[in-house]
């Protein structure tokens, strides 16, 4: 089963400097048809006016992946040292036990980032942050895995700092980017029950001959197998979740 979530239907938040486009239920945006999805807790994609910045209070029990789609971020966590944080690098935020307060502000005009909000499999743990900087943002006509949850994909469970290697997740989930061409189409499989979200953040995709256009997500329940089309080059992001 797949339900379209048009751009047009997403909440909206404001912060000052930021807008925040909301797939689910986040800050004052209240959608109670749409709280999580899964393990999916949010999906918020933010704009941000030079040097905003979008700040956290206290948060536990969370990670939260941060994919910078334009310009330049600081992200900063419980005063540590600030991370800088270019074009495609996805910074990882495991709450874990609890921290205090975490901000991302903006070093450049015209600056945007996806953030993947999830529900970890267990509470506790100390928290974390770390940094992928990614040369190759996204899999060309395939799916490269971005963070992952799953042993198989990281076989040591850590993180040794490679840019290829998915970052590690608190959660039964998975987080994959792809730049597909129009006209190629790609495949993902997974197993019966499965929740999948697919976000378009640039061009069209055709999902299981739906079509999810730019800006729009598309909730995949009980599919094992997806199929992805490019009806014009497209940029997207599929998150596979218990």
């Amino acid at each position: 089963m797949i339900t379209l979530r048009p751009a047009r239907d997403l909440g909206t938040v404001t912060q000052p400097g930021v807008t925040i486009r909301c797939h689910f239920s986040f800050a004052e945006y209240r959608d109670l048809a749409h709280v999580h999805w899964g393990q999916i807790r949010a999906i918020n994609t933010a704009v941000f006016e030079p040097f905003a910045e979008f700040r956290l209070g206290e948060e536990d029990a969370r990670d939260i992946v941060t994919i910078v789609l334009k310009g330049t971020f600081f992200a900063e966590v419980d005063g540590q040292a600030p991370h800088q944080l270019q074009e495609g690098d996805i910074h990882l935020l495991s709450a874990g036990q609890g921290i205090q307060d975490a901000t991302w502000w903006a070093a450049s005009p015209d600056s945007s980032f996806i953030q993947v909000w999830l529900l970890p499999d267990e509470e506790g743990g100390v928290p974390e942050s770390v940094v992928h900087h990614r040369p190759v943002r996204h899999g060309q006509n395939a799916l490269a895995i971005l963070a992952s949850g799953f042993a198989a994909d990281s076989p040591e469970d850590t993180d040794s700092g490679e840019a290829d290697e998915p970052l590690p997740l608190r959660a039964s989930t998975r987080v994959m980017g792809m730049a597909l061409q129009s006209g190629v189409m790609t495949y993902y499989t997974t197993g019966a029950g499965r929740r999948l979200y697919l976000v378009a953040l640039s061009g069209m995709v055709r999902v299981n001959d739906q079509s999810v256009s730019s800006g729009s997500g598309a909730e995949i329940y009980n599919e094992t197998e997806v199929r992805l089309l490019g009806a014009t080059d497209t940029i997207v992001l599929l998150i596979d979740t218990d």
